[in-house]
């Protein structure tokens, strides 16, 4: 990425209709709520959580490079677009341009959740694993992570399978350890890794055992993880190092349970029981300075800590009772023994609100603090669960992290440590839906605002500079700060969002959908999207026949935002 040249990397998210709490589940999160780059849900819910009033609808953030994955409402999984890693039902050379491919299952089983994610995040990698969670908390894999050798497929979860047995789902069904893999009840992915949550707080990880797999160097073999290893260790020091405390005591943070995880674009996060936030991966900081590392395991983020410590006082205090206050504060020194000492006190116990470890849908609807986590290329997002988002850069490289931001401070060019630091971007925010290049977040009057590249459209579904149709390359066409998606009524409501690298879709309260951004286009390289494949993303559901229930494929590169369900 960037100056470095990477060769194995991954993300994925969630299913578009469903729910997060028996309260919201039929008002809020109607698209989105069964996860495809993974969010988790709630089995006992699954016949409610995959309910639409159409069949098939689509992932709520598939990150493969130019898939589309939909779920409807028998628990039945179909992948449309890029399939050359797989179709699912035992082929590897399924046109993108082919109709979705309905993903086989033993009979029985239904899905909940699914999503993939595309090595580099670059059509050209030829390389997308796949994951879906069932009702019984099974995970399945297909696919590989990164092109070329038996690697790519070893490290799905399976173990050691064959090229054809990595075309259609498989179970993952034992640890590292030699044990059953436990009822999981979140998984999340980041480029060429899996993440999965069970019951008990452990998370579990597989695949490429590069920057993005929080692990001790100790735990794998080679460059990756075969089999689900358990991944509950921090550390204390920046970078690759070794965090086993019988191996490396000097960089132990101490073993964690997890309330929350949430994967990423090269980075990703969890949040523990005592309600602390912890981060890792290739583009790692600690929201505080201009800094970049690879991190392996995972380690406290002081930014988006502090953030926590100042917006909910009392949650987060000293053991004497005192609170972080940046007025009262009045130097950066004070601020970080403060910081130090809420630390200390609030990892020696967990906190109520973040006890439990949780299988969340999107957001995280506890009362826990964090409502949503994430990071796009180079560039983080905290949503607070009183609807602030908050974002910052990785580092000063303006290819990536700087279209992110959506606020005022990425446009200061006299105030570069701001964006380094979390700050707001945007207020009563529901939840984001990221793409490759660019960002979505419903609000939660319903409302629908979008930022970042958006040389296809595909930030706000229309030309924001030039002329040209949506169909042609803009490539000077940014969006800095947010703005309103085009193209819907204004006296719509939207209930949800969805999306892959490089469409999104929206859905109002009286079952409307919207669509804009790629239609045969696709994911390259971290943050662009561009038409070196063609696969078909969109499909107008008003078209829909029993022969071709998808409805009609959009054939044009890409496409302002457009009505798809009436």
């Amino acid at each position: 990425m960037g100056d470095k040249v990477r060769k194995f990397r991954v993300s994925s998210r969630k299913a578009f209709v469903g729910l997060t709490t028996a309260a919201l589940a039929v008002t809020t999160l109607s698209i989105g709520a069964t996860t495809a780059g993974f969010q988790s849900t709630s089995y006992a819910r699954a016949e409610l959580a995959t309910e639409a009033t159409v069949a098939t609808p689509p992932v709520y953030n598939d990150q493969s490079a130019g898939s589309v994955l939909f779920i409807n409402r028998f628990g039945e999984l179909f992948l449309g677009g890029d399939r050359r890693s797989g179709n699912g039902a035992g082929a590897g050379n399924t046109a993108p341009t082919a109709d979705p491919t309905k993903v086989e299952f033993p009979d029985g089983v239904k899905i909940v959740d699914a999503g993939g994610s595309t090595n580099d995040f670059h059509w050209n990698n030829v390389a997308t694993g796949y994951s879906a969670i069932d009702t019984e908390g099974r995970v399945w894999t297909w696919g590989q992570v990164y092109p070329g050798g038996t690697r790519g497929i070893e490290l799905m979860g399976r173990g050691n399978i064959s090229l054809q047995a990595s075309y259609t789902p498989g179970q993952v069904v034992t640890t590292a350890e030699g044990t059953p893999l436990p009822k999981i009840i979140d998984l999340q992915r980041s480029e060429n890794q899996t993440y999965a949550l069970d019951e008990t707080g452990t998370m579990w990880v597989w695949g490429y055992g590069g920057e993005n797999l929080p692990v001790s160097a100790s735990y794998y073999s080679g460059n990756g993880a075969a089999l689900p290893t358990r991944a509950n260790t921090t550390a204390v020091q920046n970078g690759m190092g070794d965090c086993r405390a019988d191996r490396n005591p000097a960089n132990h943070g101490g073993d964690v349970t997890w309330h929350t995880i949430w994967g990423g674009n090269n980075s990703s996060g969890g949040v523990s029981t005592s309600g602390l936030i912890y981060t890792w991966g290739y583009d790692a900081s600690n929201g505080i300075a201009q800094q970049q590392w690879s991190q392996r395991c995972p380690q406290l983020n002081e930014g988006a800590n502090r953030v926590l410590f100042e917006q909910y006082p009392d949650l987060y205090r000293t053991a004497d009772g005192k609170t972080y206050d940046p007025a009262e504060l009045t130097t950066e020194a004070l601020r970080n023994e403060r910081y130090s000492e809420i630390v200390a006190h609030m990892t020696q116990q967990p906190l109520a609100q973040c006890a439990t470890p949780t299988a969340k849908s999107i957001v995280d609807a506890t009362e826990c603090p964090v409502r949503q986590f994430g990071y796009s290329a180079r560039a983080g997002r905290l949503l607070l669960q009183n609807g602030s988002l908050y974002t910052w850069m990785i580092s000063n490289d303006q290819t990536y992290g700087y279209y992110f931001l959506g606020r005022e401070g990425s446009t200061n060019q006299n105030d570069l440590n701001s964006r380094f630091r979390p700050n707001l971007a945007l207020s009563n925010v529901n939840f984001t839906s990221p793409q490759v290049g660019s960002v979505s977040a419903l609000t939660h009057d319903g409302k629908v605002y979008g930022w970042g590249r958006n040389n296809y459209c595909q930030a706000v579904g229309e030309r924001t500079v030039g002329s040209a149709d949506c169909g042609s390359n803009a490539g000077n066409d940014f969006v800095i700060l947010p703005r309103p998606v085009a193209g819907i009524p204004q006296d719509a409501t939207i209930t949800g969002l969805s999306s892959n690298q490089c469409t999104t879709w929206a859905r109002s309260d009286l079952g409307t959908m919207w669509a804009w951004g790629g239609g045969t286009m696709v994911s390259n390289n971290y943050v662009f999207c561009g038409t070196t494949g063609s696969a078909y993303g969109i499909y107008d559901q008003r078209k829909s026949t029993l022969q071709a229930p998808f409805g009609a494929p959009v054939r044009s590169v890409s496409t302002g935002t457009m009505p798809i369900l009436d």
